[in-house]
């Protein structure tokens, strides 16, 4: 096991989580809330979802 380079915190907004990404290199942080582990942010889910937002308001 190995410490992760960056952790993101539950209450942070998108915008310091990638820079978090771009800084650490990583492609996955784990998000933690109150000392404990909720799961991991994947930088290419953040992606896919900033595509799907703007191809909606591309579509209005």
């Amino acid at each position: 096991m190995y410490s992760p380079p960056k952790i993101i915190f539950s209450r942070e907004n998108m915008q310091l989580d990638m820079k978090k990404h771009e800084r650490s290199g990583a492609w996955n942080l784990p998000v933690v809330e109150n000392n404990t582990y909720l799961g991991f942010v994947s930088k290419a889910k953040i992606f896919t979802a900033y595509r799907k937002k703007l191809q909606r308001q591309k579509e209005e």
